[in-house]
């Protein structure tokens, strides 16, 4: 009588060569991967832009609180276009919420208020159609006069300032696009996150 013993296909051969297959794959991807990555791109700032990371520390309470007006600034904005179109209104300027009615919001930085005070008491005011400008007044001997632009028109905003000594009278071009504010000295700050910031 013949015997003849058969091993149990168990799988365990085709284990090995799935487990195989699956190590060269991970080899493969390991060194393949970062010749597939994107490479950081730098964005380049223009001669006139000031990154945010640059701006002093004493700048940067001002700005932060433009951005939310910002924000309030266009709900108010799309509120009166909603107000005119529904009543069939002339769409005008005036659809701007005005620096008044900023400050009767207790909207900062346009409320006259203790931080209004210590940050140069700006004199606000609506130079052109969503854009405003604050001036300082009454500044100490050893601070500098930091004027601000805020351009509301984009969904971004875009802010402007311009530095000189208290001696130095604060010059504003006629027009307020990218290059008349530049050509009269005034940087443009550079949010990283922003995708406006070379708008006019």
């Amino acid at each position: 009588m013949i015997t003849e013993s058969v091993k149990a296909d168990d799988g365990g051969t085709e284990g090995k060569w799935v487990a195989l297959a699956i190590a060269v794959i991970l080899v493969i991807a390991f060194f393949a991967l970062p010749y597939h990555q994107a490479g950081k791109v730098e964005d380049k700032l223009e001669s006139y832009q000031v990154s945010i990371n640059e701006i002093p520390s004493s700048q940067l309470a001002m700005i932060a609180e433009l951005r939310l007006a910002h924000e309030e600034i266009r709900n108010v904005f799309q509120d009166n276009l909603d107000s005119a179109l529904v009543s069939e209104q002339v769409i005008s300027n005036s659809h701007w919420p005005l620096v008044d009615e900023l400050e009767s919001f207790w909207l900062a930085p346009f409320i006259k208020d203790k931080s209004w005070q210590h940050k140069g008491r700006h004199l606000w005011e609506m130079v052109a159609e969503g854009v405003y400008l604050g001036v300082p007044q009454e500044l100490g001997p050893n601070q500098e006069n930091t004027a601000i632009v805020l351009i509301s028109t984009e969904i971004e905003p875009i802010i402007w300032f311009k530095s000189t000594s208290v001696e130095k009278a604060i010059e504003t071009p006629s027009s307020f696009t990218s290059s008349a504010l530049a050509e009269f000295g005034w940087s443009q700050v550079s949010f990283p996150d922003s995708k406006h910031r070379h708008s006019h």
